[in-house]
């Protein structure tokens, strides 16, 4: 070495410092991405639900302190609706082995639930966990899975239906047979309908593309209103449904509140933003440690009511005061965002 030009042995020096400072960074880089949470949200379509849902996770995350790209990475995956997709979608994230997975709708759930025991699961936007085969109870569950229930508050719906159309006997809904979430929130709707005096009129729908037979099939048997349950074929459809029932002249209201600027009078809906969020919640007690068999599948924590006074004018409804005058009532005009 000593015999070395002393500008050779600079450039070595340099050459070996540079190298050691190279390694240093890879290794710090290679630290912080293992630092960083690795998530995956599962979804079954898109629909105003798994965009309200995604966005109340990203809320969720930030308002825990977590910053995207910093502390988590969050990979959505969509299956468009199509349960083949979705089958090959959740083998990828399982091979992919991601830190905790998010799943929205009942679909997704039944399939996540059937082929990942090792990974935590975390659910929303899903109307009845336990007969999408997640558990036995909100407390007796599948070991690596917890979430929020978002089912449809369908005996506030009928209450709500009573104080704007006292004297009303009929009501209809189409439904999805092949979701079973669709058939319990039908079964739900007919349970409170026929405690209040109410008949429920319902027409299957099994895809898109029999969406307007079967909404003009509804409407021909007279319901007075159209009272839209929630289900994946049904929500992402629903302006269509809207538009063939003011043809029809019978009013719509619905459970999902992107449905109150697309012709719905009325929504009772659960917020699936918050649904996100409290997805998130019960998630941050898994970053921390806590194993989801010990955290219970709760309800989500906020329900809006939502009335669109120009949708009730073009059906001549006078929408009550006391529904007008209630300050915890949001009052959307048609075009607006609701959320």
């Amino acid at each position: 070495m000593k015999n070395l030009p002393k500008n050779l042995l600079f450039l070595l020096l340099v050459g070996t410092v540079g190298g050691l400072l190279f390694s240093c960074s890879t290794k710090k880089s290679s630290e912080n991405d293992t630092d960083k949470l690795k998530l995956v949200l599962i979804q079954y379509n898109d629909s105003p639900l798994s965009e309200l849902s995604h966005e109340g996770i990203l809320k969720g995350m930030k308002q825990a302190g977590y910053t995207v790209g910093e502390d988590f990475t969050l990979k959505e995956e969509n299956a468009q609706g199509d349960i083949a997709t979705l089958n090959l979608i959740v083998d990828g994230v399982l091979n992919a082995r991601p830190d905790l997975i998010f799943v929205t709708s009942t679909p997704t759930l039944q399939m996540v639930a059937k082929k990942i025991k090792n990974i935590p699961v975390v659910f929303t936007v899903v109307a009845d966990p336990i007969a999408a085969g997640a558990g036995t109870s909100f407390t007796e569950h599948l070991p690596n899975i917890t979430g929020i229930s978002t089912l449809g508050d369908y005996e506030g719906m009928i209450k709500q239906l009573k104080t704007i159309l006292p004297d009303v006997k009929k009501i209809g809904t189409l439904f999805t047979p092949g979701e079973v979430n669709s058939v319990n929130n039908m079964n739900d709707l007919k349970k409170y309908a026929n405690a209040a005096g109410i008949e429920l009129i319902t027409v299957p729908v099994n895809a898109t593309s029999e969406i307007t037979d079967a909404t003009l099939a509804l409407a021909g048997k007279r319901p007075e209103v159209i009272c839209q349950v929630i289900d994946n074929l049904t929500s992402a459809a629903f302006s269509g449904i809207a538009k063939i029932a003011e043809e029809q002249k019978i009013p719509v209201f619905g459970f999902v509140s992107e449905q109150a600027n697309q012709g719905a009078i009325l929504v009772v809906s659960r917020n699936y933003s918050q649904a996100g969020m409290d997805a998130v919640r019960l998630a941050e007690k898994i970053f921390k440690g806590a194993d989801p068999d010990t955290i219970p599948f709760e309800f989500v924590s906020k329900t809006d009511v939502l009335i669109n006074t120009e949708a009730a004018a073009k059906y001549g409804l006078t929408l009550p005061g006391e529904l007008l005058d209630d300050p915890d009532v949001i009052k959307v005009h048609s075009g607006e965002n609701a959320k």
